[in-house]
């Protein structure tokens, strides 16, 4: 019996055991709720194996393979289409520019999988995502995650440089703090308030906001602070080394699939199928899903990829994306989202909301915020561009409509 089963198998033991007092009951299913929202999410091992199967076929070179699996999602086997089976977002017709994560964090921020793997600190860091691209390169979308909330003000970080070694030679202060740095207190090592990554073994010639980009290219603030010229500067040698990496992984790849057995034709595919139909695993299952359904799951199986499942929790899954691709797509094709059409969308809104509202000067000023700058900051969800990025991320509501800020799109103004 696979996992999955023996979870829902207990679950409802649990369910049939107390059924004298219906109103304790009640009461006793209220509090498990109340102590689920708010336990941690934590996903067993072998459901992530199983989404790194998902994708053993994943067509596409950027975004990679590896950023799909640790964005939470699962290969569907229908193009380069993905699903989180939490929250149920789809997503499909990915670009090189798209980054999984964040579609993954902005879409859809009240998934479990989302809150408690995509926001914690001890996120592993992405592949660099190939920004050459032309487009929309002016537009980043940064969400209010800030690992040291504390030290999100320059002021705040600029004091922790108090005890900075003074016979040093070392970089200025205020280079650092506006680089997102606040001093540790141990030797020269400083911290990102944004990203939680520490540097030390400075030089007096070091540029801390190039160094904080090279090092932890994936911290949002840098790299909304850098603006994209810069980035991708200190990127490029990067994304070079991993271009090759990339190639060699697909060379690999794709001598590994010459090798295998093709099935020849439709009829001994269905006679292959027809097999499996028969085993105990499909005849469970079959309590929980239409005939339909698993039998398609083992047609993509056996066409696709030339084998077996590996485990009865693989065939579960894969039964389970389809028919929740069924439910939620439902023959309408605006229910499965285009990434990079999205965003058009929130920048258009953007627009939409700097054209019909006017900013109020004198609220904005008490914020000390910048409006001449060309490099700015829009608050998001309402799109009001009312700071610059240093300064940015120590709001918490829209200067000018007094919203809670969900995320920032760094946006370039012309004043013309």
């Amino acid at each position: 019996m696979n996992n999955l089963e023996t979870i829902n198998r207990k679950r409802q033991a649990i369910e049939i055991s107390s059924p004298a007092n219906t109103k304790r009951k009640k009461h006793e299913e209220q509090i498990i709720s109340d102590i689920t929202k708010e336990r941690t999410f934590t996903e067993l091992f072998s459901l992530n194996e199983i989404r790194k199967r998902t994708f053993s076929h994943w067509p596409l070179k950027t975004p990679a393979r590896s950023q799909m699996i640790e964005s939470g999602f699962f290969g569907c086997n229908v193009g380069d289409r993905v699903i989180c089976i939490y929250c149920h977002l789809i997503c499909q017709q990915w670009i090189g520019t798209d980054d999984p994560r964040e579609t993954h964090r902005l879409l859809s921020p009240n998934c479990c999988f989302v809150k408690s793997n995509l926001l914690s600190s001890n996120l592993v860091s992405p592949v660099i995502l190939n920004e050459t691209s032309n487009v929309l390169p002016n537009v980043k979308l940064v969400p209010i995650q800030e690992r040291n909330q504390r030290y999100s003000e320059i002021p705040t970080r600029h004091t922790s440089f108090s005890t900075w070694p003074k016979d040093q030679s070392l970089p200025a202060i205020d280079d650092l703090a506006k680089a997102g740095f606040f001093y540790s207190g141990t030797n020269a090592t400083v911290t990102c308030f944004y990203c939680n990554g520490s540097l030390r073994n400075w030089g007096v010639k070091d540029n801390p906001t190039i160094e904080h980009a090279r090092w932890f290219p994936h911290c949002l603030y840098i790299k909304q602070f850098c603006g994209d010229e810069l980035y991708n500067k200190i990127q490029q040698s990067k994304r070079v080394t991993q271009h090759v990496e990339q190639q060699k992984k697909n060379s690999t790849h794709s001598e590994t699939n010459s090798s295998q057995t093709q099935i020849p034709d439709d009829v001994l595919l269905s006679k292959l199928v027809a097999a499996r139909l028969d085993l105990p695993v499909a005849q469970r299952l079959m309590d929980k899903f239409r005939m339909s359904i698993i039998k398609r799951c083992y047609e993509d199986q056996l066409r696709l990829k030339l084998d077996d499942f590996s485990t009865d929790s693989d065939l579960y899954l894969a039964c389970l994306i389809l028919q929740k691709q069924i439910e939620i797509i439902d023959g309408k094709r605006d229910n499965i989202i285009i990434p990079s059409k999205k965003l058009q969308e929130i920048i258009e809104k953007i627009k939409l909301e700097r054209e019909t509202c006017v900013p109020s000067n004198e609220l904005i000023k008490s914020y000390d915020t910048e409006l001449t700058d060309e490099k700015q900051l829009a608050c998001m969800p309402c799109g009001h561009v009312a700071t610059c990025v240093p300064c940015g991320h120590s709001l918490r509501s829209c200067p000018i409509c007094r919203r809670d800020i969900q995320s920032f799109v760094r946006v370039y103004v012309s004043l013309n």
